[in-house]
């Protein structure tokens, strides 16, 4: 058994795991992302279906946060999401930044360095466009209950914010 299966995962939910205990932490909102002063978004009027063709950047396939940006900003309409897509957080920055689209990055994001020394500008959506995050571990671990006092110190810090 690897170390992985060993300690705790911080994961965004909701994921199918079996054998694991889960314990939801917090909701990460996601924020329109847009450089700032971008000719694509009104920030202060946004509206998914007023966008044009292919002005959505997201993440490649099979990337999880790319999931969750559809599902929770309601991407129903993939004629909006561009061809080009971004192999890492740290690229699609980079492409909202020289302004090639928007996109939607999760709250967690705000005050870290991927932002830094860009242009990009972030703005709150809806209140049900988030993720869920957990933090998930080994059933039957012998370490649940560090994994629980884990949990709850980072609720509660979480929340503080």
């Amino acid at each position: 058994m690897g170390f992985a299966a060993l300690s705790p995962t911080y994961e965004a939910q909701p994921y199918e795991l079996r054998n694991v205990e889960l314990m939801p932490l917090f909701k990460d909102r996601f924020r329109l992302a847009c450089r700032a002063r971008t000719k694509l978004v009104d920030p202060g009027n946004y509206r998914f279906n007023r966008l044009d063709a292919e002005s959505v950047l997201l993440l490649e396939d099979g990337h999880c946060l790319r999931d969750h940006a559809i599902s929770a900003c309601r991407i129903g309409k993939l004629d909006k999401v561009s061809r080009f897509s971004a192999s890492s957080l740290l690229t699609l920055v980079e492409m909202v930044d020289a302004d090639l689209g928007i996109s939607y990055l999760p709250e967690m994001a705000q005050g870290s360095s991927i932002l830094s020394g860009t242009r990009v500008k972030t703005y709150p959506m809806r209140d049900d466009a988030y993720r869920e995050i957990g933090l998930a571990w080994r059933r039957g671990s012998g370490r649940a209950r560090e994994f629980r006092l884990l949990g709850e110190f980072i609720r509660e810090h979480a929340s503080s914010d």
